[in-house]
């Protein structure tokens, strides 16, 4: 009985060694578990890096720690499901530095959002702009948001999210003038915006949609402006689409959802080369047309002629600078024939 007990003892210490064995085995590679694998943001460089302040360079502040970079492929371990969002826009990479206000409580994250162009910079920051705001003076444009400062400036949209004591908020508005001193700006706003009327243009209201202009998701990479028509708000978009054939899909999909969801109005005498007018109970009542590779609509719930007026506006401006480079390309051939 006593060699039974003992036999019995070996086999449960045994048991226990191998268990401990197979915790003590390093776990499978990321690869074979689906997961994401680590990134080690303190070895990724970006240009993005040389505008974060250093020591001396944003009085009142002191950076806390080694800035990181996260590139796209690797946002979301950083953003989440904010990350989809930057991802719209083509983000090539965000820049972070956290900081710290020097003799005061407060604090402060810089977040560089990195872009391949000005215009998609813009896109992500001018859609994070809510209808009331404070602009603020920084080029070349910013605002203030809830505890956050929203900068565009060139291919870049710096976002600073801070809190603390009494006095942080325009610590940060400092910060966030040593953060852009040295960026590039851009020469404009996105050239697109000079073809929507500028009489009624509720001022900083212009965003570029990657996604939904007008909410509507074959409205994408939608330039997006509010106008004011005696108190009745309305929503303008401008779509430079790559060709007159992809224009024309643009406008026949927007129609067809009309004649699906609500209901066609009389079309427009001599606006554009194709245009409709409808209405629909929640979307509200449109007039969109298309001209060479450009599709144009206006939404609001009011007097249809507001539209068509904004409509009509948007043609006049979009055939003078079509006429421009007709003229343009004509100089150009004339001057090549005399050589």
């Amino acid at each position: 009985m006593r060699r039974l007990r003992a036999f019995a003892g070996l086999i449960l210490l045994v048991a226990t060694l191998l268990n401990g064995c197979n915790r003590m085995q390093p776990r499978p590679p990321a690869s074979d578990r689906n997961e994401e694998p680590a990134v080690s943001v303190t070895a990724i460089d970006s240009p993005s890096m040389q505008f974060l302040p250093r020591l001396g360079q944003a009085p009142g502040w002191r950076l806390e720690n080694d800035p990181l970079v996260y590139p796209a492929e690797h946002l979301r371990s950083y953003l989440d499901a904010e990350a989809r969002y930057f991802l719209l826009y083509e983000v090539i990479d965000v820049t972070v530095g956290h900081y710290a206000r020097a003799g005061a409580e407060g604090f402060a994250t810089v977040q560089i959002f990195r872009f391949p162009d000005f215009v998609k910079a813009f896109g992500a920051y001018s859609s994070r702009r809510k209808a009331v705001v404070e602009i603020l003076d920084i080029s070349n444009e910013a605002f203030l948001g809830p505890r956050s400062i929203h900068i565009w400036r060139g291919p870049f949209y710096v976002r600073i999210i801070g809190g603390g004591s009494e006095g942080t908020i325009d610590a940060m508005k400092a910060l966030a003038g040593s953060v852009v001193t040295q960026m590039p700006a851009a020469p404009s706003r996105p050239a697109v915006f000079s073809f929507l009327p500028d009489e009624w243009r509720v001022p900083h209201s212009e965003r570029f949609e990657a996604e939904a202009g007008l909410g509507h998701p074959v409205l994408k990479g939608a330039f997006a402006a509010e106008f004011d028509l005696g108190g009745q708000r309305i929503d303008g978009i401008v779509i430079p689409a790559p060709n007159k054939a992809t224009a024309t899909r643009i406008l026949d999909e927007l129609r067809s959802f009309f004649v699906t969801n609500g209901r066609l109005l009389d079309q427009v005498t001599n606006l554009g080369e194709d245009n409709f007018t409808a209405e629909d109970r929640t979307f509200g009542r449109t007039a969109a047309f298309r001209i060479d590779r450009f599709v144009v609509a206006f939404r609001g719930y009011g007097d249809r002629q507001q539209l068509i007026d904004l409509a009509i506006g948007t043609e006049q401006r979009i055939l003078g600078s079509i006429r421009r480079q007709l003229q343009s390309a004509d100089k150009v051939r004339a001057a090549a024939a005399r050589q």
